[in-house]
């Protein structure tokens, strides 16, 4: 039974890219939003909060990367994935504040919910 469903379930999938001039739409994986230096992925549609004030965005996961500016308590936060060791720092995207639409690094321990 389970092998006609999805043999219906391929043939809809083919009948409908041939009825849309064959191309097929994928959404992108989880992955596509990450960052090389992870070593973590955990993609997570919630917004996240920036925990103080005075926060370093930084350009790497290190107090030694360049700053990128800093975030203001409150400042929403989209986290993408995590570089675990030897500190925790989180990657993602600012989603308010003045350095919305920047994808940088905050240390975890700065990030609420």
């Amino acid at each position: 039974m389970r092998q006609g469903l999805m043999g219906k379930g391929i043939a809809t999938a083919v009948a409908t890219a041939a009825l849309f001039g064959g191309a097929v739409v994928t959404a992108p994986t989880a992955s596509a939003v990450t960052h090389p230096k992870c070593n973590l992925d955990e993609p997570d549609a919630n917004y996240y909060k920036i925990r103080g004030s005075g926060v370093n965005f930084r350009t790497g996961p290190s107090t030694k990367s360049k700053s990128l500016g800093q975030l203001s308590k409150g400042t929403k936060f989209t986290y993408y994935c995590t570089k675990t060791y030897p500190e925790v720092w989180w990657y993602g995207k600012v989603t308010s504040g003045s350095h919305k639409g920047q994808k940088g690094w905050v240390r975890s321990d700065y990030v609420t919910y």
